[in-house]
This record gives structure tokens, C-alpha cells and sequence, in this order.
């Protein structure tokens, strides 16, 4: 089976999201079953793909548009948008496609996903990794026109898609509450988790960890990365030598640099930016506690990597997380910053907690190894195809 994965919101070439890492793993399990799986993104987004999945074909949609260097200004991404699904009604492909795969429900992707099936007669699918209209916070222009757009996506996929895939129950029935607000007839939503290649994370003895702490993930507000300069200055209160490294890059990183650095916080810390998978990977090793500050998720992919490395994770408190790792984190209030200090050093004084928590959320995520998540969702686009 040939599938054509649309990936259209990748916008520079250094992020590498949660939601890319997935899709990277399940090209390749599908690639190993003997399938074809292309991905049509801008090219800006080309350097990570022919790092990640050198096997699959790229294929263009929008050949100008560059926001590296410039993350922070959200208002580039509307023209690039826009010309994305412009070009969805023209793009040359190398052959045909047996189904269409909108990789999130952003217009970007569900337009051009339902465009490029109709032009080959073939279905097409979407994955819901989350419901925007389900979270707190969604303020001010951008979001209002991602609030629009969720919702007019939502209809094209009630309309048109063979398949819905949602990336956990509380995400499946927030998407079965907006289709009821917007008064559709609620589709029945495939459920599948989140896939992670296990062996590609190690872990290492306590002594070989250099770093106490470590975030992963998009440096954006809703990640809650601007209030990491809080909860950091609360650890080093009682651990002034620790060490901290923040993975990741997004439109808010210069905030959060700058807040370190007004408070004299930069020396115990480090920025990587966007890095490559390896570098990432060994990052992760060397490190004995993970955070996450996020007000939203669908699943958790950058604390499912942490687990994976074998550390401890500190988070914020979200269903979700309650959902997927069932008493594997320290869990505090949302915003609770004095909370998460103490969490995180409360972990860091006792290395035997640290690795008993270890080794249980390590054992438990070897159900999601990305093997098993490809083919769940390989026998569902096979009968979405001979549907």
C-alpha cells in the first residue's frame, strides 16, 4: 500500500515535534512491512525528514516559505498556510496514492488531505492528537483563528474522512463534544496511543548523569516553558549547583533565555535550540529528572521520552497524563511552581525513589512500541482503502 502522509504545519528546518517523531516511526514500521510512505510538507521542513526517514520520498508543497530564525512571529505562518493549500490543487505526484493521511486537524492539513484525495479518487484520514476548544487559555487573534479553524476542519472530516484517529480517550471525547456543539453527527473515533522506539533511548548509572533536570519539548507558552525561570530559581534555592537542560525550540525560547538570564540564572543552564535525534537521545541519558509545565496534551510524547530514558518526570497535573501514565509521575497543581520546586528536589535527595520510579514507568511503556502502534493503525487505513 502506497500512503502519502500531509505534514504541512512543519514551518523551518531544526524543530523536530513530538508529532514528526511519531510519524517518523511509523513510516518506517510500515516502509519495514514492505508499504510506501511518502510525506508532502513544506521544504523548509526537508533537513529533518532526509535525516529521519531518509527512505521515503519528500514531496513539496510550498517551496518559499522559511520560518527559521524567525519562530516567534506566528503571523509568517498564515500566507504560508494559505499558499500550502493552494498548491494542494496542483502539486505533481510521483504516482498514485492509495490513502491520504492528515497527520493533525489543522486546516493546513485536513484541506490538503481531502484536496489530494479527491484529485485520486482514494479516502483520506486524519489524526486528532488534540481538541484546541477544549483548552484553557486560547486568547487573542491567532488563536481565535486556530479556534476557526478546528472547527471548520471538523466538519470537512465529519463530511469526508474514512477514518478519525484520536490519540487517547480524553481526546476522543473532547473531539465527540465539539461535534456536538457544531450539531454534526458524532463519527465513532479510532482510538490508538503513541508509539515510541524503545531502544533508542539508554539509560546510564546515576554517577554518568551530568544534568538534575531537564525539559523537552516546543518552547511555546502553552508547554508552560515561561514558567520554568520560577520553578528553576525554586530548585537551585536548595540545590545551588544544579544543572538544567532545556531541549527544545519554539517562539517563546528568547522569553524564557531572557527571564534566566534577569535572574541570574543562565550559568546552571543550558539551551540546546532544535538538535538532531542522537544528540537529543543523549541528552535525555545524562539526565536524572524530567519536567514537564504543559497545559495541554494529547498524549505526552516528551514525557513518554523521558520515561523511556529512565528518569523520573515531574508534571503538571493534566487528565491526560492521568490517563496515560497511571501513577508513574509526581504530579502537581496546574501553575503550582512552588510545588514543582519541591517535587523536583524532593526526587533529586532520594536516588533510590529515583530509580524505583525509573524502572516501573520504563517497564510499562514497552506496551507503545512503535511496532505495534504502526500495524494497529496499518489495518485501519487498509479498511478505510477497501471500504
Amino acid at each position: 500500500m502506497r500512503i502519502l502522509l500531509v505534514h504541512n504545519t512543519l514551518n523551518d528546518s531544526t524543530s523536530i515535534s513530538g508529532v514528526l517523531r511519531e510519524y517518523v516511526n511509523m513510516a518506517r514500521a510500515w516502509r519495514e512491512e514492505g508499504h510506501e510512505a511518502d510525506f508532502l510538507l513544506a521544504r523548509a521542513g526537508f533537513p529533518q525528514l532526509r535525516r529521519l526517514a531518509p527512505e521515503s520520498r519528500l514531496i513539496s508543497s510550498d517551496n518559499w516559505f522559511n520560518a527559521t530564525g524567525h519562530l516567534g512571529q506566528a503571523w509568517r505562518q498564515l500566507p504560508a498556510c494559505a499558499w500550502r493549500c493552494l498548491t494542494a490543487h496542483v502539486t505533481r505526484l510521483p504516482h498514485k496514492y492509495d490513502v491520504v493521511y492528515a497527520t493533525c486537524p489543522m486546516v493546513v492539513e485536513v484541506y490538503c488531505a481531502r484536496v489530494l484525495a479527491r484529485r485520486l479518487g482514494v479516502p483520506w484520514v486524519v489524526k486528532i492528537q488534540h481538541v484546541l476548544g477544549a483548552q484553557p487559555g486560547r486568547i487573542g487573534l491567532v488563536n481565535r483563528l486556530l479556534l476557526w479553524g478546528e472547527r471548520k476542519s471538523a466538519r470537512w472530516v465529519n463530511r469526508g474522512a474514512a477514518r478519525v484517529f484520536c490519540l487517547s480517550p480524553p481526546v476522543a471525547a473532547d473531539y465527540r463534544t465539539l461535534e456536538k456543539r457544531l450539531e454534526l453527527n458524532p463519527v465513532e473515533p479510532i482510538t490508538v496511543g503513541s508509539a515510541i522506539e524503545l531502544d533508542q533511548f539508554k539509560t546510564l548509572p546515576d554517577a554518568e548523569r551530568e544534568f538534575d533536570l531537564t525539559l523537552l519539548g516546543r518552547m511555546h507558552a502553552l508547554k508552560g516553558v515561561l514558567d520554568l525561570p520560577e520553578v528553576w530559581a525554586g530548585v537551585l534555592e536548595q540545590r545551588p549547583d544544579a544543572r538544567l537542560a532545556v531541549i527544545g525550540e519554539g517562539p517563546h525560547r528568547a522569553d524564557v533565555e531572557r527571564a534566566f538570564a534577569e535572574r541570574g540564572l543562565s550559568d546552571s543552564a543550558t539551551f540546546t535550540g532544535g538538535i538532531g535525534e542522537e544528540e537529543k537521545n543523549e541528552l535525555l541519558a545524562k539526565s536524572r529528572v524530567g519536567l514537564s509545565l504543559s497545559s495541554e496534551e494529547g498524549w505526552g510524547l516528551a514525557v513518554h521520552e523521558c520515561l523511556a530514558s529512565g528518569m523520573p518526570v515531574v508534571a503538571y497535573q493534566l487528565p491526560v497524563l492521568d490517563h496515560v501514565f497511571p501513577s508513574l509521575l509526581d504530579c502537581v497543581p496546574q501553575g503550582d511552581t512552588q510545588a514543582a520546586s519541591e517535587a523536583i528536589v524532593a526526587l533529586l535527595d532520594d536516588p533510590a525513589r529515583r530509580r524505583k520510579r525509573a524502572e516501573a514507568a520504563r517497564k510499562y511503556i514497552e506496551r507503545y512500541d512503535f511496532r505495534a502502534m504502526a500495524k494497529e493503525e496499518l489495518e485501519a487505513l487498509q479498511a478505510a482503502v477497501s471500504t
